[in-house]
């Protein structure tokens, strides 16, 4: 590149500027200001590196001449530059010692571009190499000297903010808002029975814990209320939706040092870290990608990891539990080669499947009361018959399970208190399910209730109730014993034949009193 114009060195200035503040929008600002100053003044290559204990990673925008240079004695000038310039603090400028016309200028990047060192410090020094004797022009330095004031100042804040949104991030991961619901109150239905006793003797370990269900069971409320019940906290909780991109799911997981690549100009704590002595729950884990699957095996295998950047001789440690959640089909997914079986059986040595609401419809009204008075403590919010009727409708499918129950539960006494009555009372209209058809709509005189009820027709109406209940569980009980007969009281075999849930089944088989081992015995 010819000499330097001194009239010319706004316009460069300019589109070096617009580059900076760009990248800055794109969390690359660094180097894209590596990449214009490499365009704008004819630069070879271009460096920074970022001050940190120790010494920060160089950051090489491109290298262009200068090919015959092995890149380690290229390396060596660059680090040995970069070093003066932070022991100087002042610009550096001279010829390459590998070519006979080469130059070079080095520049100190301060958080502050005042001559005074007061109010300011040193956040990184950098390096630009020509072909050429630019680094002698003084018109170059001095572009090169305010474009490198202008990159420290982006720096220094930069640097605030990402601190400033780490400390959020961590109040945020090791403080989650709201009361979660106790492990007691969660297990307490009949149909968490058999979830229950495998969780109360797994909380005493450490052995990781991996629960299914369709979405909306409650699946992270309830890992984060066995974490509680465990007392192994802090609680962390982490979500890394369909990120695919290795070092960005590395930084989340295990974090990165300071200048570990370009626009890490904050050191970040992965979630490991904040959860050591914990609990980490794990959202979602069947989105994780293959190549990110080997790094959380490793981790669960050693227990050691290493954040992005990390130039310790050893690894880093954490100690916790970790609780996987997914809506997935996680046998299907290792059978189809998505995710690798041997991560699943390191997370997954208390499996726990959350049966569907449709499955235990006869919880709705404790789950529906509990949700009340934890939204609304101050008001004793009840359901009367006819909501309870609604919520207990078989031929509603509760597609989104408790997720879509809360959200009734919610828009319903949000219409009650709409309509000025001043009792906490929830009415079926209040709930707007529809009117679902029914198979066989029973007579008026069964089902609906008159306007004025006599004393002997609601005991008739409650008798006839309670004679079709039991002929229901008497069907049920049989269905269950001719299958567990024909599966020798094998529960597993048996929920797979009656296509239910196993905790499901076995939930049932307790409240018909229904013992496997009868049918065990028959066997013989």
């Amino acid at each position: 590149m010819p000499s330097l114009d001194p009239t010319e060195p706004w316009p460069r200035l300019r589109d070096i500027v617009e580059a900076s503040v760009t990248g800055l929008h794109r969390g690359r600002f660094i180097t894209e200001t590596l990449e214009a100053l490499c365009v704008q003044l004819g630069a070879a290559s271009a460096w920074s590196t970022l001050e940190t204990k120790g010494g920060g990673p160089m950051h090489r925008s491109r290298t262009t001449s200068f090919r015959g240079v092995a890149p380690a004695v290229l390396a060596m000038h660059v680090g040995d530059v970069l070093q003066q310039v932070r022991t100087k603090l002042k610009t550096v400028a001279g010829p390459v010692p590998y070519a006979p016309d080469g130059s070079f200028i080095a520049v100190p990047l301060w958080s502050q571009p005042t001559p005074s060192s007061q109010g300011r410090s040193l956040v990184g020094a950098l390096y630009l190499e020509f072909a050429k004797d630019q680094g002698t022009q003084e018109t170059v330095v001095g572009v090169v000297e305010t474009a490198g004031a202008l990159l420290g100042g982006l720096i220094a804040q930069q640097t605030i903010i990402e601190d400033t949104q780490e400390d959020l991030r961590a109040q945020r991961l090791v403080e989650p808002s709201g009361q979660p619901l106790s492990l007691d109150e969660l297990l307490a239905p009949e149909s968490m029975a058999s979830i229950g006793e495998e969780l109360r003797s797994a909380i005493g370990g450490d052995e990781s814990i991996m629960i299914l269900g369709e979405s909306g069971t409650g699946k992270t409320q309830l890992a984060t209320a066995f974490a509680h019940a465990s007392n192994q906290t802090p609680i962390v909780r982490a979500t890394l939706g369909l990120a695919d991109d290795l070092n960005t799911i590395t930084s989340e997981l295990f974090g990165h040092e300071r200048g570990s690549f370009s626009g890490a100009v904050s050191k970040r704590t992965g979630l490991v870290e904040y959860a050591n002595q914990g609990t980490l729950i794990f959202d979602e884990v069947l989105n994780l990608p293959h190549h990110a699957q080997q790094l959380l095996l490793d981790f669960t295998q050693f227990g050691s990891y290493r954040p992005l950047g990390f130039q310790g001789p050893q690894p880093k440690t954490a100690s916790l539990r970790i609780i996987s959640v997914t809506n997935g089909d996680i046998q299907q997914a290792i059978a189809n080669r998505e995710f690798r079986q041997d991560l699943y059986f390191r997370l997954a040595a208390v499996p726990i499947t959350l049966p569907p609401l449709r499955d235990r419809r006869w919880d709705i009204p404790n789950i529906a009361t509990r949700y009340l008075h934890r939204i609304d403590p101050k008001e004793s919010w009840e359901l009367d018959g006819s909501a309870m009727e609604a919520l207990l409708a078989p031929e509603l499918p509760w597609a989104g399970n408790i997720r879509e129950l809360e959200a009734v539960l919610k828009r319903a006494r949000n219409r009650a208190r709409a309509s000025g009555s001043d009792d906490a009372v929830i009415e079926a209209q209040h709930l707007d399910l529809g009117t679902p058809q029914r198979p066989s709509a029973p007579s008026t005189s069964e089902a609906q209730p008159s306007a004025h009820p006599a004393h002997g027709d609601i005991q008739n109406r409650w008798r006839r109730l309670t004679d079709e209940q039991s002929k229901l569980e008497s069907l049920e009980r049989g269905v269950i014993e001719d299958a567990l007969a024909m599966c020798h009281g094998i529960v597993a075999r048996t929920a797979r034949m009656l296509e239910v849930p196993r905790t499901g089944l076995i939930s049932r088989m307790g409240r018909l009193s229904i013992d496997a081992e009868r049918f065990k015995e028959r066997r013989k």
